[in-house]
């Protein structure tokens, strides 16, 4: 489980242990991610979800999911060139990468720094369809198969953090 000692359900890292961070790391990163990401998660071009990270529960992924392929429906071009949603009620903005037929839709609030967002989105689309190329040709969409993919978006997570510059904040103090 978690290395941080928390109520579960108010963990961000519930099911990751990451490697190489002290408990006052992960709750550190915890407090800024709860502040700005909401979730994101990875499907496929129809809409399966493959893995997703949801840090707001409430957030019916599934449903954003078949949206997401409902768009995808009108074609790849279309989906490329749609590359952030924002829905007003809720406040919620979604950014949206698509490589090698896969999805990545991060749902964040508005107030979270996003430079360099797509370019993380496409390393950790990368990353994802090269453990995984086998299962995704496969077919196959069993979410337990695709969990291990945890400690991988932990580090993604952090080295976003590091790169715009949110983790350095109080570094010191965290060692």
């Amino acid at each position: 489980m978690s290395n941080v000692t928390e109520d579960n359900s108010n963990l961000v890292f519930n099911r990751f242990t990451p490697k190489n961070l002290t408990p006052k790391q992960c709750s550190f990163i915890q407090k800024i991610l709860k502040k700005y990401i909401l979730g994101m998660f990875i499907c496929k071009k129809g809409g399966d979800i493959l893995y997703s990270y949801q840090i707001e529960h409430t957030l019916k992924i599934d449903l954003i999911s078949n949206f997401i392929a409902a768009l995808s429906m009108f074609g790849e071009e279309n989906v490329g060139q749609i590359k952030r949603i924002f829905i007003e009620g809720i406040n919620i903005e979604m950014n949206i990468v698509s490589k090698n037929d896969l999805i990545l839709v991060s749902l964040f609030r508005p107030n979270m720094i996003k430079d360099h967002l797509e370019d993380e989105a496409k390393k950790i689309l990368n990353k994802f369809y090269s453990l995984y190329k086998v299962q995704i040709e496969q077919g196959k969409t069993n979410l337990s198969i695709y969990l291990k993919f945890d400690d991988e978006m932990c580090h993604f997570i952090l080295g976003y953090l590091t790169r715009i510059g949110a983790y350095k904040e109080n570094y010191e103090e965290l060692k």
